[in-house]
């Protein structure tokens, strides 16, 4: 929505999209999940804020890996000591008994972090964090994230024996040194990716508890992820990088080659996530940065074979940072940057829409019409969006045909609060026409 407050213009619609969560055997891939909280209704310098989309506020994404982790489909992977605790675990979890299935994941948990790392060779990392994140499937919050923790601070190895980071529970510290052999293991790369999935988890279950653990959580991610993608960190967020990122819509890390162990997703989850949290806190300096980087991943410039689901979730981005762009004081020119990005969005969903429809299956995954239907939802609110730009702008005609465009995508997807916002701009359109 849109409001003047404050000698400031804001939008407050963003967008989320469901967990798509991703299998996987031996690698972690990024799947998507994260939200933040809308302002309060209010009426300023006559245009309303509103709650509207309060559950597509943030485009979400989370670390998959940790979720619907299906590895288990071949058990002789795994030692004969929790092999049979895993079988019933899943049996149990799968039955939907998840107190039963967190015993038995427990024990099996319990009795791998008291076996040597050799006896989960190859790749032992993955393994023994593999059922951490099984375990986080069925357990409390307070037994998930100590099982989380305490496979990420397995993974520290000799060259991280006393990191400070994040300043979360150190009740797992004891737990890791009984740990036999882990503090002489030094992770592979693709080890060192599902600790990057693992932080980006607990900086998930932080949200709601504590914003400054999730920012440590998030911003080791970032860090680590760029480490491994072979480009760091330093002066990502200088005010003349920003600068030169928002003039020209590019970031270093559209040009970059990842890895062929790294996917896209892997590299932007963090990224957007950390955006998302820098958003909720205002911190905006640092989230446009990282959400013009993340778009350049998702939809890089001088790439033509983007899936339906990277331009769908790009679109979203860019309606995020158009919003973004509209917390500083509404010059004309914070204005016409802001219709800049909108109409961006804009134009991917209506190309994607046009696309004709497959029956292909995009990423790990996700089928396309499920795809598709990211962009379907995220239209109305980019409309509304730019029918708020409009009504700023004093161009009460343009404006009111995309409140009425918005209403009617509103009503197509089932998102009755976003027809009745819509509807009411419509009707302080009309007012303001007739007292014009």
């Amino acid at each position: 929505m849109a409001a003047i407050r404050d000698g400031q213009c804001r939008l407050v619609r963003r967008l989320n999209s469901r967990p798509a969560w991703r299998q996987v055997i031996t690698r972690p891939v990024a799947c998507r999940g994260f939200s933040s909280t809308a302002p309060p209704h209010s009426t300023v310098g006559g245009v309303r804020v509103s709650k509207l989309f309060t559950a597509l506020l943030a485009l979400g994404i989370g670390a998959t890996g940790l979720g619907l982790y299906e590895f288990y489909t071949s058990f002789t992977l795994w030692p004969e000591q929790v092999r049979g605790d895993l079988r019933a675990g899943i049996k149990a979890r799968n039955q939907g008994d998840l107190s039963l299935s967190e015993r038995y994941i427990t024990r099996a948990f319990q009795t791998a972090l008291s076996l040597p790392y050799q006896t989960f060779a190859p790749y032992p990392y993955l393994k023994l964090s593999g059922i951490a994140s099984l375990l986080s499937e069925v357990a409390s919050d307070r037994h998930s994230r100590e099982a989380l923790q305490i496979a990420w601070e397995l993974g520290a190895g000799p060259s991280e024996q006393h990191s400070p980071l994040p300043d979360a529970e150190k009740t797992p510290s004891a737990v890791v040194e009984g740990a036999p052999g882990w503090s002489c293991y030094t992770l592979c790369k693709e080890e060192r990716l599902r600790r990057v999935a693992l932080a980006y988890k607990l900086g998930q279950m932080a949200s709601e508890r504590d914003l400054d653990e999730e920012e440590k959580w998030l911003i080791w991610a970032v860090e680590e992820v760029l480490r491994l993608s072979g480009l760091g960190m330093t002066n990502a967020n200088s005010d003349a990088n920003i600068k030169a990122q928002e003039n020209t819509g590019s970031s270093a890390l559209e040009d970059l080659e990842l890895p062929s162990w790294m996917s896209k997703t892997d590299l932007g989850a963090p990224l957007e996530a950390l955006g998302a949290l820098y958003a909720k806190k205002g911190r905006i300096e640092y989230a446009m940065p990282l959400y013009l980087q993340a778009i350049s991943i998702l939809l890089p410039p001088k790439e033509n074979n983007v899936s339906v689901e990277d331009r769908c979730r790009a679109a979203q981005l860019m309606n995020n940072l158009s919003e973004l762009i509209m917390r500083r004081p509404p010059t004309p020119e914070v204005r016409a940057q802001a219709e800049a990005w909108a109409r961006q969005a804009l134009g991917i969903i209506e190309r994607t829409q046009a696309q004709p429809k497959s029956s292909q299956w995009f990423g790990w995954g996700q089928p396309a019409d499920d795809a598709r239907e990211v962009c379907e939802q995220a239209l109305g609110v980019v409309l509304f969006n730019l029918g708020s730009l409009r009504e700023m702008s004093s161009d009460l005609d343009g404006a009111k045909k995309l409140f009425e465009k918005s209403a009617e995508q509103c009503s197509k997807m089932g998102i009755r609060e976003g027809v009745v916002e819509a509807q009411e701009a419509l009707r302080r359109v009309e007012k303001m026409k007739k007292v014009g």
